[in-house]
């Protein structure tokens, strides 16, 4: 099995930036933020050798899309593949209750998990 490059943009490492200082400020303790940060990069490293572990974003949302998500503890890793480059493009990553759908742009129309 051929492995897959996985490319983290600009944008995902602002996230981590900012889960690492929301952490901080909360007075986690290090240990913690250090098992919360090994987990997202071990889950990363997952993604080369199988891309498609993560589920398809386009069954939470009626707008068509090509994200997937990974589960990363409470953190949710957002990235699409790129089959013919053997690529998979990490985007972002959001706490599981944040709203993730407006952030990436899909909340035009209404989640189909959301009542009215």
């Amino acid at each position: 099995m051929t492995d897959y490059q996985v490319f983290k943009s600009r944008a995902f490492d602002q996230d981590i930036s900012r889960i690492h200082a929301y952490l901080t400020r909360g007075n986690y303790y290090d240990s913690t933020i250090k098992e919360i940060l090994e987990t997202i990069y071990s889950d990363l490293k997952r993604l080369r050798t199988s891309p498609k572990i993560g589920s398809l974003l386009s069954v939470r949302t009626t707008i068509p899309n090509d994200y997937r998500y990974l589960v990363s503890g409470d953190y949710l890793i957002f990235y699409k593949i790129f089959e013919s480059e053997k690529l998979v493009r990490i985007y972002h990553i959001y706490h599981g209750k944040e709203n993730y759908l407006s952030k990436l742009k899909l909340h035009k129309h209404q989640s189909i998990y959301q009542t009215r």
